[in-house]
């Protein structure tokens, strides 16, 4: 289990510890507790020295309390980690945050992450009282595009009297580009504006009930534009961490760049902040 975590230890010691590295001073660590990492999970220790530079974006405000995304970068210059920091603050008082899928907050990327990786942007989505099928329990959608903001906007809501938008929707990517064990609803099931098409593990009505965390994949006009974490509430504020592979496909949008292959969820347990990250990066 140690080295299956070995990239995603990397990152987030270098994160808490030592603020800023290569980054302006607009752009510091929310957190910065060593007392903190100390006393983490196992998967918390042994670092490695390589990793020395964090980038991060800004910080926006999200309910009580604040959001940011960051990338970490090893001593080569290759991506190791990027992911989404949520204060504790934010899980005082839920009622605060916009909520469903039209209200997506947006956390801007530093200009490295957007180099080193195929994203553009992520996307914060509060569901209170969930979505089916099956995934009702109170969550938060994590949304990692790998189009621009403005390009996001541009997706419209599903019209089925419209066919020009729903062949938006349903016109896939290449068969290749999409894991072979992922399964599309029909129609405009799964269908989102702002969004696009959400694509589901095979085994979604039995592999994932009760519903705790899924990564979800997302495509619109014949490409993928999203994939998507999606963590229940009760899981994040559990303490409970996990890192797991997801699906890959055998082609990508953008050959020669670097995609990650896991999902990691942990909580620091000093500050109570979240983190909901991508690791173990592949140049395809």
């Amino acid at each position: 289990m140690e080295t299956q975590f070995k990239l995603f230890r990397k990152c987030l010691i270098v994160v808490l510890l030592f603020g800023v590295f290569a980054c302006s001073q607009d752009e510091e660590a929310l957190s910065n507790d060593g007392v903190a990492i100390e006393k983490s999970k196992d998967y918390l220790a042994n670092r490695s020295s390589n990793v020395i530079n964090v980038f991060k974006g800004p910080e926006v405000q999200y309910g009580s309390g604040k959001a940011r995304s960051w990338i970490c970068v090893n001593s080569a210059g290759f991506p190791e980690e990027i992911g989404i920091e949520l204060t504790s603050k934010v899980f005082n008082d839920l009622s605060l945050l916009h909520e469903g899928h039209e209200m997506t907050v947006v956390l801007p990327l530093h200009k490295k992450a957007k180099e080193l990786t195929p994203f553009e942007h992520l996307g914060l989505n509060y569901q209170p009282a969930g979505h089916g099928p099956v995934f009702w329990e109170e969550h938060f959608d994590f949304h990692f595009y790998t189009i621009t903001n403005e390009q996001r906007l541009l997706i419209p809501d599903y019209d089925g009297s419209n066919q020009s938008i729903v062949n938006a929707f349903n016109y896939f990517p290449d068969m290749d580009k999409m894991p072979t064990d992922y399964f599309k609803f029909p129609g405009p099931g799964g269908v989102y504006g702002m969004m696009g098409k959400h694509w589901v593990p095979a085994d979604w009505q039995t592999g994932y009930n009760p519903f705790t965390h899924v990564m979800i994949l997302g495509t619109y006009a014949q490409m993928n534009n999203f994939i998507e974490p999606m963590v229940t509430v009760e899981y994040l504020l559990s303490g409970d961490s996990f890192s797991g592979d997801y699906s890959q496909p055998r082609k990508f949008e953008e050959p020669g760049n670097n995609y990650p292959t896991k999902y990691n969820i942990f909580r620091n347990e000093k500050t109570g902040n979240m983190y909901i990250t991508l690791s173990d990066f592949v140049t395809r």
